[in-house]
C-alpha cells in the first residue's frame, strides 16, 4: 500500500512539473513573440517623416494632403503626432504643406502647390508659392 502511494505521489509530482515545464515555455514564446517597439506603427510614422521633420520649422502652423479614407485618417494623426510641436492642419491653404502618401503617390497635386521635396516613401513637402509666412 506504501509503495502504490509512493508511486501515486512520484506521478504527481512528474505531472506538476511537466504542467510547470510547459507553462515556462508558453510564457518565453509570449515574450519572444511580443511586438517589438520597431513593429509599432507610430514609431514607423516618426521614422518616415524625420527627415522631413528635420527641414521644417521648430514651430507654426502647416498644411496637409494625404490619402483619403479611414487609412488617411489614421495617416494625418499620426503625422501630427511626428511632427509635433509643429500644427498640422488638414488643409492645403498653407505657405508649407505636407504631402503623406504611404500607399500611392498622386499623378497630381492641387494646381496651386508645387513640389519643394520628395522624402522618398510617399512623404512629400509642397509649397503653396502665393502665400508667404506673412499672409497666413
Amino acid at each position: 500500500m506504501q509503495e502504490i502511494s509512493q508511486r501515486a505521489s512520484t506521478r504527481n509530482a512528474a505531472a506538476v512539473l511537466i504542467f510547470a515545464l510547459c507553462c515556462l515555455v508558453s510564457s518565453a514564446k509570449l515574450f519572444l513573440n511580443a511586438t517589438t517597439p520597431a513593429d509599432d506603427v507610430a514609431q514607423r510614422s516618426d521614422q518616415r517623416l524625420a527627415a522631413l521633420k528635420a527641414t521644417l520649422p521648430g514651430r507654426g502652423v502647416i498644411g496637409y494632403i494625404g490619402e483619403s479614407g479611414n487609412t488617411g485618417t489614421a495617416d494625418y494623426y499620426l503625422t501630427q503626432y511626428a511632427l509635433a510641436p509643429l500644427v498640422v492642419e488638414h488643409s492645403p491653404n498653407h505657405a508649407l504643406v505636407v504631402g503623406n502618401f504611404p500607399t500611392a503617390r498622386p499623378i497630381s497635386f492641387p494646381s496651386n502647390l508645387q513640389l519643394v521635396r520628395d522624402f522618398g516613401d510617399g512623404v512629400l513637402l509642397l509649397r503653396y508659392p502665393s502665400l508667404t509666412e506673412e499672409t497666413r
